[in-house]
């Protein structure tokens, strides 16, 4: 192999894999965005919110749970899920790292949970 294509194809191996990815539904807040789950070539995986847009509130964490996104939101902490930070912020793009031993098989949608007041802001269809 050339030293060019080599290059280009180690390039090309470093982009992050998409495992999926959906638009935010509006729950107890208004919420509009989209939320890709991405594995990175060293094995690590993030969430990444894109072009998020809801409201401010206390307490607001990222999730990704075994619950279907929208609909009632009392649901989200009957399920499994996984916390992965504090909200670092109500509008814009931001990556959330999912912890290496976090099982993610069967996750189905990513929130925005509010901890104090137990709602779902919004929430993000994502099937793994």
């Amino acid at each position: 192999m050339e030293e060019g294509a080599s290059a280009a194809a180690e390039e090309e191996s470093a982009e992050p894999v998409v495992l999926a990815e959906g638009d935010f539904v509006s729950q107890e807040h208004g919420t509009s965005g989209t939320v890709a789950v991405l594995e990175l070539s060293d094995g690590s995986r993030h969430v990444r919110l894109e072009d998020l847009a809801t409201s401010d509130g206390p307490d607001l964490h990222v999730w990704i749970t075994d619950q279907e996104a929208g609909g009632d939101w009392f649901k989200y902490r009957d399920g499994r899920y996984v916390t992965l930070g504090e909200l670092r912020g109500t509008h814009g793009s931001a990556n959330y790292e999912i912890p290496a031993d976090a099982d993610i098989s069967g996750m189905t949608s990513v929130v925005i949970w509010c901890d104090r007041f137990s709602v779902a802001f919004g929430s993000a269809p994502v099937e793994l």
